[in-house]
């Protein structure tokens, strides 16, 4: 306890948020009564960020429950905007049609109507036909190991991660599964897309098990199926120790796309030779997340990059 006073004295946030993870349960009520208050005005004046995330996630968890509330509040507006922010624009798939013009349409398919009109020397509108970008919906679904290694504070990282994904993809069909030794369906493909529920129930997960990923890939598949889109495609964050299940590379290769982010939860480093392979059979890319703050701007530009 003197360390985390001597932490908040010296506004030492960095300290804090390990300190808190280390915390044992018996001092909670001690933690409530003498730090709660100072701790909650320094993660209001920190700038917005992944260490003020992490340490008003840390906080929240350790909250008597009078406080909890007012803590969640300000947290899921804060990786609301984080996401919101990483995100930036939403992707665009689009595919080029020829139609006959109509206002608004000024790239004309100079081959196509010379074909549809032989011999008419007259371009009037009528006659012309033009290029046209349409809108073209796809179908993701994002996989997070949730599994015995990911410690707390890494689940508030992986819920902006969440945001980013769905931010990039508010013009399209996605769904949203966590996983350990179960999976955990968060979203559907065609539940509606509202950022802030989607936060919220990835702020509730619970990390901690075995790693099945086996039976992620293939509840995600089940979500992709629900979709009558043509293209379907499945970003899966794991380590890529399979603890339970069997081995996953199989299912890999069913996904029209896999990509996979290959992370390192901590001693344990990750299976970069089962990750690499469920890539190449899934006919994606596999990228390795150095640091886990990293992964929400990665999910940003894998879907960027498609």
């Amino acid at each position: 306890m003197q360390e985390l006073r001597s932490a908040i004295d010296f506004l030492h946030y960095e300290e804090i948020i390990p300190l808190l993870y280390r915390l044992p349960r018996s001092l909670n009520d001690i933690f409530n009564s003498d730090f709660f208050n100072p701790l909650l005005e320094m993660a209001k004046s920190m700038e917005t960020g992944f260490s003020q995330v992490k340490l008003l996630y840390l906080m929240q968890k350790r909250a008597k429950w009078e406080h909890r509330m007012e803590v969640h509040k300000i947290l899921l507006g804060k990786i609301v905007y984080l996401s919101s922010k990483i995100a930036s624009q939403a992707a665009r798939n689009t595919i080029t049609v020829t139609r006959p013009y109509m206002p608004g349409l000024v790239d004309i398919d100079i081959d196509y109507t010379l074909e549809e009109q032989p011999g008419d020397p007259s371009l009037i509108h009528e006659n012309l036909y033009c290029h046209e970008k349409i809108l073209k919906q796809n179908s993701y679904v994002l996989m997070l190991d949730a599994s015995n290694s990911m410690r707390p504070e890494k689940a508030a990282v992986a819920a902006i991660a969440t945001g980013v994904f769905a931010g990039k993809l508010r013009n399209d069909f996605y769904g949203v599964l966590s996983f350990a030794r179960d999976t955990s369906i968060i979203k559907r493909l065609y539940e509606p897309h509202i950022l802030e529920p989607l936060v919220d129930k990835m702020l509730d997960i619970e990390t901690g098990g075995a790693t099945n990923i086996r039976k992620a890939l293939l509840d995600g598949l089940s979500l992709l199926n629900e979709s009558k889109t043509m293209h379907k495609t499945g970003i899966l964050v794991t380590d890529g120790w399979a603890t339970k299940g069997g081995d996953p590379v199989e299912i890999a290769a069913k996904f029209d796309r896999l990509h996979v982010l290959g992370i390192s939860f901590g001693t344990g480093g990750s299976d970069r030779a089962t990750n690499v392979l469920m890539a190449q059979k899934g006919h994606g890319r596999y990228r390795f997340i150095q640091r886990f703050d990293d992964l929400p701007i990665a999910i940003a530009k894998i879907i960027a990059n498609k």
